[in-house]
């Protein structure tokens, strides 16, 4: 996850990380803890920011970059 983005978009938003926390139903500490990347987003929670947030590609913020992918099957 790229936190740097999705705080971006609610800066964007002009919504506090309190306001974000209570609108996908989590603890402002929850919150604070996934925006650190000591826990991960529930794909639910995904879906609220997406809404919440008018995130159109959360691909971006939220699926890893290739150098974080698991290794995929070489072509023979």
């Amino acid at each position: 996850m790229d936190a740097n983005l999705l705080r971006a978009q609610m800066a964007r938003k002009g919504k506090t990380q309190s306001q974000v926390a209570k609108a996908i139903g989590i603890s402002e500490n929850s919150m604070s803890r996934k925006l650190l990347g000591k826990r991960e987003f529930r794909l639910s929670e995904v879906q609220k920011l997406c809404c919440y947030l008018d995130i159109l590609d959360p691909k971006e913020i939220f699926l890893p970059d290739s150098s974080q992918k698991c290794n995929e099957p070489k072509e023979s």
